[in-house]
């Protein structure tokens, strides 16, 4: 174990001579200048594993720029990073056997605020426990894989969880509050620009605290709830959405009424339920999974609109090809085939449907909020 872990510290020390010129941190970025007592306070969290550069790219020119690009709502924006690192990976559902990953140093251009980096191989000792605490019949095999994608879940969780260590760290060292926090896998990356006003809407939203894409596995015509994007209120983000590996020991096949298995989807819509929190699936979010060398994995969705956006067509984008991409405008969004158009939200007991449900509180989230974005 102390080999790989000086393997890794020389991995990473080996890239350092050509990343001397790092950008500097995202912290306290400002869409426009303005009284940072008078703004919305925005975290970004992103997590996960870096499968490939175009990712970054991708970021800044479909997340970061429409962001500080909007007007007139004044956004103060800290960028946090927490990434799994490993200098190959082999994943056979994703047919990526031995696959390098993007230089040791290449994170950098993300610019963190506050960011942690830790060894892939000893965060699976530390998840073997657990692993083996579920028992056979809370993990069975959805995916077939022999328990690797499960594996891969729990790296994810436990990625996610830290992001919110960061965060609040942040917010005590400086004696501030987040009004909205988002959640991005790091291997995401989104055909479609992440509306700039989102933001405004979820720090004053009066129901929906948490929203997220409109499509996800649904699986057997259960609806789930996708779990790779998320933007919301920080309580919903800070205590339901980014540590939620703390309740996956407690899943069993009741939770799934004894279909499937567990799944980031099926436990994100458990955890949601469990502590009651409203969550709107919005058709502006559309993202695709992008694995190592630029493979852009199937596309779920369609898009509402007349148009294709140049990435909802491509299956591959490399680097380069990611550094070209022009940025498209979000439009009427996408859904995915197969998943109830009208399940827009999820009060947090039950999908609201605002046709059948007049009187619903949900109405205003419909009518005012979230839905149809300029």
């Amino acid at each position: 174990m102390a080999a790989r872990r000086a393997g890794l510290l020389l991995w990473l020390l080996g890239a350092a001579a050509g990343n001397a010129r790092e950008p500097a941190p995202r912290c306290g970025v400002q869409n426009f200048p303005h009284d940072p007592q008078k703004t919305t306070r925005i975290a970004i969290a992103l997590f996960g594993l870096l499968r490939s550069n175009s990712t970054m790219a991708n970021f800044e020119t479909f997340m970061l720029a429409p962001l500080l690009a909007h007007r007139p709502e004044p956004y103060t924006v800290d960028v946090f990073l927490h990434l799994n690192v490993v200098a190959k990976i082999t994943n056979a559902r994703t047919n990526e056997r031995a696959q390098a990953l993007p230089a040791p140093l290449a994170w950098t251009r993300l610019a963190p605020c506050r960011y942690a980096l830790e060894d892939q191989n000893v965060l699976d000792v530390k998840l073997g426990r657990l692993r083996h605490s579920l028992s056979r019949e809370r993990k069975r095999d959805l995916y077939k894989d022999h328990g690797a994608s499960l594996q891969n879940l729990f790296r994810a969780l436990h990625s996610l969880k830290e992001t919110a260590r960061l965060i609040e760290a942040r917010e005590l060292a400086l004696d501030l509050r987040y009004d909205v926090v988002a959640s991005v896998r790091v291997d995401t990356i989104f055909t479609r620009s992440v509306p700039g006003d989102v933001y405004a809407y979820v720090k004053k939203s009066p129901v929906a605290k948490l929203f997220v894409p409109h499509f996800g596995c649904s699986i057997q015509h259960d609806l789930l709830l996708n779990d790779r994007f998320a933007v919301g209120a920080r309580e919903a983000m800070l205590h339901v959405y980014l540590p939620r590996i703390d309740t996956v020991a407690n899943f069993t096949s009741a939770d799934d009424r004894g279909k499937s298995g567990l799944s980031g989807e099926r436990h994100l819509f458990n955890a949601v339920k469990a502590r009651g929190v409203p969550t709107a699936r919005m058709h502006e979010f559309c993202l695709r999974r992008v694995r190592a060398g630029g493979q852009i994995w199937v596309k779920v969705f369609t898009p509402r609109d007349d148009r294709t956006c140049p990435l909802e067509a491509l299956d591959v984008c490399d680097d380069g090809c990611m550094e070209r991409q022009p940025a498209c405008a979000a439009g009427r969004g996408c859904h995915q085939r197969g998943v109830h158009i009208a399940a827009r939200l999820f009060d947090g007991e039950g999908w609201c449907d605002p046709h059948a449900s007049t009187g619903h509180a949900c109405r205003f989230d419909y009518e005012k909020l979230g839905f149809g974005l300029s």
